[in-house]
């Protein structure tokens, strides 16, 4: 079986206390965080998905401090360094974070536990089959009209946007033929065939896009 990727693709710098760093973090955190503060709910439970370096979540937990995070990874040293950044902050709206493949077919989550689930820089870096995956495995774990929040580059109508996303995507591919850009019309089918809609699609800085998908009530 492929291993799932968590959103970076090369391995990151580590300091001594194991925190990893993404430069992309700080380049899209602040506009992630800007859509989410338009809906995201005022307390309860929320997941992130493929955490990466654990640093969008530590800064989630920080702008929303009345929800629980539970950040998860398939990655042991990506989930050490998630460990470490959570220390770091200072910050006790945690749960542990959790070893998560997307492809594995029961999630450690129960159904419908979820008000709220983050997904960043992932669907490019994942074949189609574990995209599906992906939606059935959150639209069970949303709770009736929770919202997940979907980040990352996108094709629009089968096109690419500019030449730098086409140029990305045939590095993905030419790296593993199973993966790269996914479009907005195939997102917005997988949405439907899994109990979601699409409540909102911001254009965010280069070029990526931000859908707000909510689970029906």
């Amino acid at each position: 079986m492929r291993q799932t990727h968590t959103g970076t693709q090369k391995p990151l710098p580590s300091r001594p206390d194991q925190r990893l760093s993404s430069p992309s973090t700080a380049r899209n955190i602040e506009p992630i965080v800007a859509v989410m503060r338009q809906t995201m709910p005022a307390d309860g439970e929320a997941v992130e998905l493929a955490s990466g370096t654990g640093e969008h979540c530590v800064r989630f937990a920080a702008e929303f401090p009345s929800v629980t995070w539970t950040p998860t990874d398939v990655d042991a040293q990506r989930l050490d360094s998630i460990r470490a950044w959570i220390k770091g902050s200072g910050l006790s709206n945690f749960n542990p974070p959790m070893a998560l493949n997307a492809e594995q077919p029961d999630w450690p989550f129960a159904h419908s536990s979820m008000d709220a689930a983050v997904v960043v820089n992932l669907l490019h870096l994942v074949s189609q089959d574990v995209a599906v995956k992906l939606f059935a495995g959150v639209a069970n774990v949303l709770r009736p009209g929770g919202q997940w929040f979907l980040y990352g580059p996108f094709t629009r109508g089968g096109e690419f946007v500019s030449e730098g996303d086409r140029a990305f995507h045939q590095q993905l591919v030419s790296q593993d033929p199973a993966i790269g850009y996914k479009d907005t019309a195939t997102v917005t089918n997988w949405a439907s065939t899994h109990g979601l809609t699409v409540a909102a699609c911001h254009n965010m800085p280069a070029n990526n896009l931000m859908f707000v998908l909510k689970k029906a009530g």
